[in-house]
């Protein structure tokens, strides 16, 4: 502490030579809780790229517009809102977007422009260390977050999460801050020193000379340079990588160490520990006054603007705004170091620089520019004590003269006179002296209001003229606001009848008919032939014209200025007006044709300030005027404005008015409101802090407005009645400095009511031309139907005997290709068991493939005609959900790991476990949807999603990460034979183009559909919905594809295989013994017959169409000798019937050919297991 102290001192001893025109004292305007802040203890700031005002409070999110706040909380009902209400960091990206840390909730993100909320927590996102993050940044895409204990992250822009502990390098694993320098490399603030990651390398990186790494609390980086607070003081790392420390960095060691730091100028803002400080030049950081509690609290932020406008929070208050424009103002107030007085209502020019103060009991100060206060001395102050001063003058020989409620006072080096209503020599008029002015000659002018007016002389205090209220002066009875000299030296007063010029000939006052009408509050002159006059409506500016005055416009309520009386008003040598009121101090600029309000938005603790106490002095450049709370305030009124920046005027928000409610207004580029709905209403914010109560506000809408409508400072604007049309409404802004924001617009439709619709009008039209056209046709029409019932007819008997004839067609095409087919894949099966070299093994591959598509197609066309023929026959039972998804998930999850892709299965929790259906069905929409999604997916992955249907069943979603599909394509998507993109998809990835027109026919047989949602670009995902029933649990779980893999074997049967083509005997046989059986072969069914006879078999597989004694026959004469072994069928018979007649004969298994070792096996142990 006492090298704190030490410092402050130097820093004030320093400070007290680089005074400016108007002393430094930052004044901060307090945003809390009657803005609508939800908590005063605020850990972080930031601006969006619109302008917003973001803060991290310790109840919510808070977002500021100059107005009021939108505030992001914690709500319970809200399974998607904020974990927490304690927000401990904040940052915006480079897209705008809000990242926020909630205290053990992880990383809230609002994006932009509707601010949805997204969270990223570990229980979601495992490669997250802790929810407890601490710091965010970003760079580019990429966002970076330090955590309490687990290190440093790093979050791409496809969700893929990195991480950096103290194991890869850090200093440790508790993160403090984190920032970017200009070369890209990430700067690591942790609790034991400094860190970077460069190119993904972590490292730690020492301080010069420091042997013990100290706690590094904050990094700011500035231009190519990096600032590093630490519990050792500050440290600074220019962009050539030297390290060097300010001379005051010994200041911010801790318990006071430095949080954050900004530049301004030739120096820096800086808060710390214990508050906000402000460095100049090469001096030492001097603390600044907030006005909050005034008690040491640490500050962790603070954000300057653009501008120059500084955001800092204020812990107990809530956040403090300093204007750009702040040097500009200094206040004084009562207390060590300041004023003596309590009011002041005497305020003039001093002749050494600064201003002369006089109070109501009595106290005399000056004033001085460099912020001095000077006293008379005891004496003086002794010989005034008790006396209520109301005006005060100093003459050219440097003697002060002051009118207290009673007398006049001169006061010399060290003497005072004074006159007094009732001497006998030289009496002051009755009523209190208000009014002193030195005239050019050196006499003195007073004014006592109730009165009169009286000219002395400045040396001796003779009267010289006495003009008393009521006589032949002119004055009535003296009710003035103000008493000035015009460049010539002549009186004026202004009072309730405008205003008065003294007449020098006729020794009286006379009123200027020109300028008659409403009680004038105050005046100036702007050289001898411009004046400006103040009445309650505004101002008035005035030219000289020959005799008289002549009106040149009005400044009022439209440009900014409040109906209200002034206290005062004085012109600068700029020519501008500064018009002291209760309501604060106004100033006009008649160049710019800007008015400025200062007040409590500018850091003022009053806004009301005191009649007549207002003084401009040092040649025009040096404005005082007194409050009631008893301070002053100087202006530097000759100090260069701010330069102009554009501000950002949004449309914060448009709603309509919907059952007595205000709701938002639907997201379009041409909104639609209902005829019934048309009141509407637009918030506009000009998102500019100094002043928003002087912001200005115009709206239009085209097409309805004949101008623009001027709004003053209120942005928002209600609509209503708008008659039915298409409008564009236009919002125009400028901010209290006259900087005009770019137009906003937003346009809109008002539909007609239902009756007043072109298609209304059109409809009735139609309506009465189809009433007249009714008869006519009627009786046309009824011959046409009859025959056009007699073709229809004719054409339904064509179709059925063409769809008999295909069918039959199909049935044979499909029975004459599975019998070799069976030779083709069961020999390529064989073959695939022997040893073959790569080429081999590829030629024998190829045919595989090749028999397996050409079997697919033939099962289509199948498929194809039982559905034109009506006879598609579905096989309702009993199934397990999980295990159908399990099934297709174990056979499409291999294609997919091949391609490269990732594929992902998810089944809702609440998804029926059971079902009754045709699983057989459904798993052929399944594969063949999975399949396609796979065969068309380059990169990304293929997912399917399993959630319930209601009110009964399951929806089935398969979606890709491919190249989408445009509108023309997704209509020819169900077509048969039609493929996305034509004979060019065939050609890159096969197929017949049935797949899809098959599936959607099965999904309609029962009772569903399948609907597609894709978009160019941006993946393809299929929706399977089918309404089947539920099934009720089972206790027995429902055998899937992975446990009949993993069923233990049958051992070495016995078999028995009649079959009349020798190719497809041979190769059941190869399939059968490669499993180890022991197989049998007869040609036909006497030659099975006799086998059986001789001999014991422990299973049979039977094809049907034998030679002489069908298969059908067979197996009922097998079954009438007694023989109770299994029997399967194997067929190439295509036909639905085939499997229910095999069933009746006796048969205990059902195959359609081609077949394959592994339907082999499971036919024969289902059969078995019978």
């Amino acid at each position: 502490m006492r090298r704190i102290a030490c410092w402050l001192l130097a820093g004030c001893l320093a400070a007290g030579s680089a005074w400016a025109a108007v002393p430094e004292i930052p004044r901060f305007r307090i945003v809390g809780s009657a803005q609508g802040l939800p908590a005063s203890d605020n850990k972080a700031l930031a601006l969006d790229h619109e302008g917003y005002l973001w803060i991290a409070t310790a109840d919510g999110l808070a977002r500021f517009d100059g107005i009021g706040m939108r505030i992001w909380r914690y709500d319970p009902d809200d399974p998607r809102g904020l974990p927490g209400n304690n927000i401990q960091a904040l940052h915006v990206d480079a897209r705008d977007r809000v990242w926020f840390a909630i205290e053990g909730g992880g990383i809230g993100m609002l994006d932009a422009p509707n601010r949805d909320l997204h969270l990223y927590r570990k229980a979601d996102h495992p490669q997250i260390g802790s929810d407890e993050t601490w710091a965010i940044t970003s760079r580019g895409d990429d966002l970076w977050f330090g955590t309490y204990d687990a290190g440093v992250h790093r979050m791409q822009a496809d969700g893929r999460i990195e991480r950096w502990t103290a194991k890869d390098g850090l200093p440790s694993d508790l993160i403090l801050s984190l920032a970017f320098d200009a070369a890209g490399t990430l700067w690591v603030a942790t609790d034991n020193g400094l860190g970077r990651i460069v190119g993904g390398h972590a490292s730690s990186v020492p301080f010069p000379g420091v042997e013990s790494q100290p706690m590094v609390y904050t990094l700011t980086p500035e231009g190519g340079a990096l600032w590093v607070a630490t519990s050792a003081g500050v440290w600074r790392r220019d962009a050539d990588g030297r390290w060097t420390q300010p001379a005051w960095s010994s200041m911010f060691e801790r318990p006071n160490a430095m949080k954050a730091i900004a530049r301004d100028g030739d120096g820096y803002w800086i808060t710390s520990q214990r508050g906000l400080w402000r460095q100049q030049g090469d001096a030492v950081p001097v603390p600044v006054k907030l006005g909050g509690p005034d008690i040491p609290h640490a500050i962790e932020s603070l954000v300057r603007q653009p501008d120059g406008a500084l955001w800092v929070p204020v812990y107990g208050a809530g956040i403090g705004y300093l204007r750009s424009d702040w040097r500009r103002l200094a206040q004084y107030t009562q207390g060590a170091g300041g004023l003596n007085g309590s009011v002041y209502p005497a305020v003039a020019p001093a002749r050494g620089g600064g201003v002369w103060l006089g109070g109501y009991e009595g106290v005399i100060e000056r004033l001085v520019p460099d912020g001095r206060i000077e006293r008379l001395g005891a004496a003086i102050d002794d010989g005034l004590r008790g006396k209520k001063l109301n005006s005060i003058v100093e003459d050219d020989a440097g003697r002060l003269w002051a009118g207290t409620s009673k007398s006049l006072v001169r006061i010399g080096t060290d003497t005072i006179d004074e006159w007094l209503p009732d001497d006998a020599r030289d009496p002051v008029p009755d009523g209190p002296i208000e009014h002193l002015r030195i005239a050019p000659d050196g006499s003195l002018w007073l004014l006592a209001n109730s009165g009169g007016v009286q000219q002395r002389d400045g040396k001796t205090g003779r009267i010289l003229l006495d003009l008393r209220a009521g006589d032949a002066g002119g004055l009535d009875l003296v009710d003035a606001e103000q008493l000035d000299l015009a460049p010539d030296g002549t009186p004026w007063v202004a009072d309730a009848g405008g205003m008065r010029r003294f007449d020098p000939r006729a020794r009286r006052f006379r009123d200027e008919p020109s300028l008659a009408g409403e009680r004038v509050y105050g005046f100036a002159f702007d050289g001898n032939d411009g004046l400006w006059l103040q009445r309650l409506a505004g101002l008035e500016h005035y030219r000289r014209a020959n005799d008289g005055w002549t009106l040149v416009e009005r400044i009022g309520q439209a440009q900014g200025m409040p109906a209200v009386g002034a206290a005062g008003m004085r012109m600068d040598l700029r020519h501008r007006l500064w018009i002291s009121t209760t309501r604060g101090l106004y100033c006009w600029d008649p160049v710019k044709r800007t008015l400025r309000h200062y007040g409590a938005q500018s850091g003022l603790s009053s806004e009301e300030f005191i009649d007549r106490g207002i003084a401009i002095a040092d040649g025009g450049s040096l404005l005082a005027a007194a409050t009631m709370d008893g301070s002053v305030v100087l202006v530097d009124a000759a100090m260069a404005d701010v330069p102009g920046m554009t501000p950002s005027l949004r449309l914060d928000s448009v709603s309509v008015r919907r059952n007595g409610d205000w709701q938002p207004l639907p997201q379009g580029r041409e909104p639609e409101l209902p005829w019934d709905e048309h009141e509407m209403r637009i918030d506009a914010r000009l998102l500019s802090y100094d002043d928003p109560s002087s912001n200005r506000y115009w709206s239009r809408i085209d097409g309805y407005d004949r101008g623009w409508i001027a709004q003053g400072a209120d942005g928002g604007r209600v609509i209503a009645g708008l008659p039915p049309g298409r409008y564009t409404l236009r919002m125009r802004a400028v901010d209290a400095n006259g900087n005009a924001a770019r137009e906003q617009h937003i346009r809109f439709r008002v539909l007609p009511p239902w009756w007043r619709t072109a298609w209304a009008y059109a409809g009735s039209v139609l309506l009465g031309i189809l009433l007249i056209a009714w008869g006519a046709i009627a009786y046309r029409r009824r011959l046409q139907r009859r025959s056009a019932w007699q073709l229809a007819e004719h054409k339904r008997e064509l179709a059925e005997q063409a769809s008999e004839a295909k069918s039959r067609f199909l049935a044979t095409l499909g029975h004459e290709v599975r019998t070799p087919m069976t030779g083709v894949l069961g020999m390529s099966e064989l073959l695939q068991g022997t040893s073959l070299d790569d080429r081999q093994r590829g030629h024998v591959d190829a045919i595989r493939r090749a028999g397996e598509h050409l079997l697919r197609l033939v099962n289509d066309a199948l498929d194809l005609a039982r559905i034109e023929a009506g006879k598609l026959q579905l096989d309702p039972s009993d199934f397990e959900l999980r295990g159908l998804v399990d099934d297709v998930a174990g056979l499409m999850a291999p294609l997919a790991t091949q391609r490269g892709l990732r594929f992902a299965t998810n089944i809702d929790p609440a998804a029926p476990r059971r079902l009754r259906g045709d699983r057989g069905r459904i798993s052929q929409i399944l594969l063949n949807l999975v399949g396609n999604a796979i065969k068309f997916t380059e990169q990304g992955e293929v997912a399917l999603s399993v959630s319930p249907l209601s009110p009964q069943g399951v929806r089935l979603e398969v979606r890709d990460t491919g190249p989408g599909l445009n509108e023309e394509q997704k209509a020819r998507l169900f077509r048969r034979f039609e493929q996305a993109e034509g004979a060019r998809t065939a050609t890159r990835y096969g197929g017949s183009g049935l797949g899809l027109a098959i599936s959607q026919e099965l999904a309609a047989a029962m009772g569903g559909r399948i609907a597609v949602d894709s978009t160019p670009g941006q993946g393809t995902r299929f929706t399977v919905e089918l309404p089947i029933a539920n099934a009720e649990s089972s206790p027995q779980a429902v055998e899937t594809r992975a446990s009949r893999d993993v069923r233990s074997g049958t051992g070495a049967l016995r078999l028995l295989l009649v079959e009349d083509d020798p190719t497809v005997a041979e190769v059941v046989v190869g399939l059968l013994r490669a499993q180890g059986h022991e197989v049998v072969h007869a040609l036909h069914g006497l030659a099975a017959l006799t086998e059986v006879a001789s001999g014991n078999f422990d299973a049979g597989l039977l094809d049907l169409d034998l030679p002489g004694l069908d298969g059908l026959a067979l197996a009922r004469a097998l079954r009438a000798q007694g023989f109770a072994k299994p029997l399967i069928a194997v067929t190439a018979r295509a036909d639905g019937d085939a499997e229910p007649a095999a069933r009746a004969a006796g048969f205990d298994g059902f195959l359609r050919k081609p077949v394959t070792g592994a339907m082999l096996a499971d036919a024969i142990s289902e059969a078995r297991g019978k």
